[in-house]
């Protein structure tokens, strides 16, 4: 089967479960395209980028009639049919010629399934498999559906009507999509995130290392955006210094928010407790699981997080919140704990009980974490569901 995939930019090699999909994909006998904005050096299948508007007015005259003649060339027919269906949704005259411009280099490719990556991607190429009588499905992830429409309300309803196939990441995402109007459940299938768990697996004993030592490790791999609760996880670790818990707080990311991130930990007396790090790439992440005790993911808003599987591979005492598909991450009080968002005087006092557990309750949360991982978030089994998404 010919499947194109659009992403907005090409895998990078720290994007496993990506790279994994079309790798599998490709070892399954599937012929895969990638269409994105950018390519960074991903050599596995074909690239096709979209076309770009340039500054100077006649450089750009002559690049609409190249995309417009090649693609007419190439397949008259999807030309015609897809400026038609672009007609009858009501798009006016100039947007239709525009999509078509923006579109060309998918509808030049001959595909038998259109799958776009995320759902935000889908807008204004509602058309665009339908015109070369494609197959069309999208991945829902948590900005598509729980950020974006709150913007721009009723933004999916072309796309419902006209997707074949829907996959979701967690089974909440698809609440909030029914919410956003998916009425047809019938079209949707939910894979998990995956990750590599022969890479993210514990070189040392898995003896606890919490017990016997002078502070807890605690850490969270995230962008530092308001939507991952970073500031009400500060402020639980500010409870737990008052209770005079010692403990040293480690986050790894980068994003708008440090600067005001900053300020609060400053104004709590908690410079030395809690650490920015930073951007890391793929091998340093792993050195900080290795050496932390515990993983906080406490997130205001969350699709599911590949970075709690990977800490639960790692065999560290999690916390999450309940936020969409975090709850669905982990299994409460078996693998880690779910707390309610947005009380971090829940999470700190949650900590604190944990942590007064004795070490084998410890040991067997933490292996029970490893064997979740390993039966429900491996990179083959997610190959193996998305082979059957798409037959």
């Amino acid at each position: 089967m010919k499947i194109g995939i659009v992403l907005s930019s090409t895998p990078g090699k720290s994007e496993t479960f990506l790279f994994s999909m079309i790798k599998g994909l490709i070892e399954n006998g599937h012929e895969i395209s990638v269409f994105a904005n950018v390519n960074n050096n991903f050599n596995l299948c074909p690239i096709y980028l979209k076309p770009k508007v340039n500054k100077n007015i006649l450089f750009q005259f002559f690049k609409f009639v190249y995309y417009y003649s090649s693609t007419f060339i190439i397949n008259p027919n999807a030309f015609i049919k897809y400026l038609n269906l672009e007609k009858q949704d009501g798009v006016k005259f100039l947007q239709r010629w525009k999509n078509l411009y923006f579109n060309s280099y998918i509808i030049k490719q001959p595909i038998d399934w259109l799958h776009f990556s995320f759902t935000t991607l889908v807008l204004k190429r509602e058309n665009v498999a339908l015109s070369i009588n494609a197959k069309m499905s999208t991945s829902i992830r948590g900005y598509d559906i729980s950020i974006y429409p709150l913007k721009n309300p009723g933004c999916y309803t072309k796309v419902w009507s006209k997707i074949d196939k829907i996959h979701a990441i967690s089974k909440d995402l698809l609440t909030s999509a029914r919410i956003e109007g998916l009425n047809d459940l019938d079209k949707t299938v939910i894979i998990h995130p995956a990750i590599d768990e022969k890479y993210f697996r514990k070189n040392k004993k898995t003896t606890s290392k919490i017990y016997g030592k002078d502070k807890i490790l605690f850490l969270t791999v995230a962008r530092l955006h308001w939507k991952k609760g970073l500031e009400d996880t500060i402020y639980a670790m500010s409870i737990l210094k008052k209770n005079n818990i010692p403990f040293e707080y480690t986050i790894i990311g980068e994003g708008v928010e440090i600067e005001r991130l900053s300020y609060i930990r400053n104004q709590l007396n908690m410079n030395k407790e809690i650490i920015f790090a930073g951007p890391k790439n793929h091998n340093e992440i792993r050195s900080y699981y290795e050496n932390a005790d515990s993983y906080i993911q406490y997130s205001i808003q969350e699709g599911f997080s590949n970075a709690v599987v990977e800490a639960q591979s790692m065999e560290l005492v999690i916390f999450v919140s309940n936020a969409e598909g975090l709850s669905e991450n982990i299994k409460n009080d078996k693998t880690g704990w779910v707390i309610n968002k947005y009380s971090p005087d829940d999470l700190a006092e949650k900590i604190k009980e944990v942590f007064s557990y004795d070490h084998i309750k410890l040991e067997k949360i933490r292996f029970e974490a490893r064997k979740r991982v390993l039966n429900k978030y491996t990179l083959d089994q997610q190959i193996k569901n998305f082979d059957n998404f798409f037959k």
